[in-house]
């Protein structure tokens, strides 16, 4: 019986953790504030991860987990789908202020840095699997550069999210996916 009532617990202080971030990003965490959102003893909280830090990468690493992967035999229908599926999370300014945050502090912490890699490396991998099936369609060029396709796919939505704060519409995206395939092809 306590399997699932520390599970629920370890729940609620990933849940009070991610508002926390995003409400207040990196500089608003602490266990303490952890410890109230969450109502979980801070004796709790340590017992789970004895370094504050590990609580904030399995937060990061859990926001925009459990996306299912794409696969409609179409580069640029699965795409649309991809990117529709991360729109919410690009869409939310709080989200937007977090990564920027994150990439500030990563830029002086080395340990923070190697974390923040390893994060985007997870995020990148439903993309990287739809390529993969695309190169296996003969979509793309089986001898694309994976990172550089990383970056056509990645680099026209973070420009627009994060560097440019503008919101995504419709038309926006579409027109991006239509260029992302073009340049991959």
């Amino acid at each position: 019986m306590s399997a699932p009532r520390g599970q629920a617990a370890h729940q609620r202080i990933i849940d009070a953790t991610r508002e926390i971030l995003l409400e207040g990003g990196l500089d608003a965490f602490n266990v303490e504030a952890v410890a109230t959102a969450s109502g979980a003893a801070r004796s709790t909280i340590y017992r789970h991860w004895p370094e504050p830090r590990d609580l904030v990468v399995e937060t990061l690493t859990s926001m925009g987990r459990d996306f299912p992967v794409p696969d409609t035999g179409s580069l640029r229908t699965d795409l649309e789908r991809a990117t529709a599926m991360m729109r919410p999370i690009l869409d939310d300014p709080r989200t937007r202020r977090l990564l920027l945050d994150v990439t500030r502090a990563a830029a002086e912490d080395t340990d923070l840095e190697r974390i923040r890699q390893q994060a985007i490396s997870d995020r990148r991998q439903p993309v990287q699997l739809i390529l993969q099936r695309a190169i296996a369609r003969g979509e793309i060029d089986p001898d694309i550069d994976m990172t550089v396709a990383m970056h056509l796919v990645e680099g026209p939505l973070m420009s627009a999210t994060v560097l440019q704060n503008l919101p995504i519409t419709d038309e926006m995206m579409s027109s991006l996916v239509e260029r992302i395939v073009k340049s991959l092809s």
